[in-house]
């Protein structure tokens, strides 16, 4: 996110979150459930890094065709910047993504199979659904509160049938 590689990322701040961290994007499974990470300031701001925003959206669209082929019950993707915060149609501000970009990726998520997108630097709890077949769930931060939810962290219960999920805040 915005704290690991800025704003505008660089090649400097990416080279030195994977150096540190790993890969910015990847996917896994666990216990059946296809999941997505990828590094969401490159649709904030790539001007800096074109070529590895470029990467990120040829590999990006290959693990979509991984969810579009159904071989996975449940298929979730995790980035930083939620693409809104209440509502798909809200407007732009620091927390989200300008409206026509938020349609178009919600769009192609939503049209892949994407059941639910985690979502973290609001500082807040917050979400909504889109088209009534995906929701975007924006979780507080452990620490540096902005809103009035406490400090804590999101517990996932993936089903069979189903994913669920509440904050806990902590005591």
């Amino acid at each position: 996110g915005n704290d690991d590689v800025g704003n505008s990322p660089t090649q400097e701040t990416v080279s030195k979150y994977r150096s540190d961290f790993g890969d910015d994007w990847f996917s896994f499974v666990c216990n059946g459930v296809f999941s997505i990470v990828i590094n969401s300031q490159y649709y904030e701001d790539s001007s800096h890094v074109p070529d590895i925003a470029n990467a990120q959206e040829i590999w990006l669209e290959a693990q979509l065709d991984t969810v579009r082929s159904g071989k996975y019950k449940h298929s979730l993707l995790f980035q930083h910047i939620p693409f809104f915060v209440e509502s798909p149609d809200e407007p732009k501000i620091y927390f989200n993504f300008q409206p026509e970009l938020r349609c178009k990726l919600l769009t192609r998520f939503s049209d892949a199979g994407i059941s639910k997108i985690f979502c973290g630097h609001y500082h807040r709890n917050a979400g909504g659904w889109f088209d009534d077949r995906m929701e975007v769930v924006v979780t507080s931060a452990l620490g540096s509160q902005l809103g009035k939810d406490k400090n804590g962290f999101r517990v996932v219960s993936v089903k069979e049938n189903n994913i669920t999920h509440e904050y806990v805040e902590l005591q």
